[in-house]
């Protein structure tokens, strides 16, 4: 019998193999994604497993033009976030699942106004935030995410920038 660590080994292995072979081919997505579910059994908190799975997903809903895809990778970002929570990992990727793969950008800014209540968010969720915020006319909040973005990462380039063209 195969220890849990040898067959996600495995897995890893054959989902790279199969993903970055040299005649790879959307046809070939759905099988990785069924072994992305499977890493995911054995190992729930691998936000790479995650990510690329429900990208996948996003991406064959395109390829193949059956939304129901869509609708997976929906349901997967969703019980990803369910499942890890605390952090700003999470919710970043809802809210760039929601800007760019389901076309929500008032869900997404959701999704990233949670993301930068986290210590460790990175200054590009702040970047990402404030630019849905000045696209879908909200020059307020964008400002103030701006401006909290500054008070973090003093002196960024891009927010930088953006104060001076949102007062």
């Amino acid at each position: 019998m195969q220890t849990p660590e040898k067959k996600l080994k495995y897995l890893k292995k054959t989902i790279e193999t199969i993903w970055h072979g040299t005649d790879t081919n959307a046809g070939e997505y759905p099988k990785i994604i069924n072994l992305y579910k499977e890493v995911l059994k054995l190992d729930y908190k691998d936000r790479d497993a995650w990510e690329n799975m429900i990208w996948l997903m996003w991406s064959m809903s395109i390829n193949s033009g059956d939304k129901s895809w869509l609708k997976d990778a929906e349901i997967f970002a969703r019980r990803y976030l369910s499942l890890m929570p605390n952090g700003y990992r999470s919710y970043e990727y809802l809210g760039m699942f929601y800007r760019v793969m389901n076309k929500d950008e008032k869900l997404s800014i959701r999704y990233y106004e949670s993301a930068i209540r986290f210590q460790d968010c990175p200054v590009t969720v702040f970047h990402s935030l404030v630019s849905l915020c000045v696209k879908t006319g909200d020059k307020l909040n964008g400002l103030a995410y701006t401006k909290l973005g500054l008070r973090k990462f003093k002196n960024d380039p891009y927010l930088t920038g953006k104060l001076l063209n949102l007062k």
